[in-house]
């Protein structure tokens, strides 16, 4: 079976590229952080509706003071985890400082559609050094879908 809502949702985030990152936000064009775009593309390819989720503010620096999964457990409620090849409209989990603080979704040909603070909405190889650490572990934690994406 074809992954057609996935698809929506990887094209859905590509057209945030560009967008300058802001923490907490979601206005594409004026601002977006990781967390928000993966959000957003859900809703962009109609799979959840908008503003459905609410987030309570947090700081740009959370995960480097806090152990709580917390942005996991909200991408627990919609998603599911997956084993194997990531398919386009997944969402892909890092981890930088004590917990999950990072993520992107899966565009294909081994792409991933995230937001960075100092760059925006960009598009990156999973296999850049950004997402490894210092003695090259992958700081991958997780590859989720949304739930009502067929596999």
């Amino acid at each position: 079976m074809k992954n057609e809502q996935g698809k929506a949702i990887a094209e859905a985030a590509k057209q945030w590229l560009g967008t300058p990152h802001v923490n907490g936000a979601k206005v594409k064009g004026y601002g977006v952080d990781c967390g928000m775009l993966l959000m957003a593309a859900t809703e962009d390819a109609g799979l959840l509706e908008r503003d459905s989720i609410k987030i309570p503010e947090y700081s740009s620096e959370w995960h480097l003071h806090h152990s709580e999964e917390w942005f996991l457990k909200y991408v627990k409620e919609h998603c599911r985890k997956i084993r194997g090849t990531p398919q386009p409209g997944d969402f892909l989990l890092w981890q930088y400082g004590r917990c999950i603080s990072h993520g992107g979704v899966y565009v294909g040909d081994g792409v991933v559609c995230h937001a960075l603070v100092d760059q925006g909405v960009i598009l990156t190889g999973i296999d850049d050094v950004m997402f490894y650490d210092a003695k090259g572990r992958s700081r991958l934690r997780g590859v989720y879908r949304y739930k009502d994406v067929k596999k």
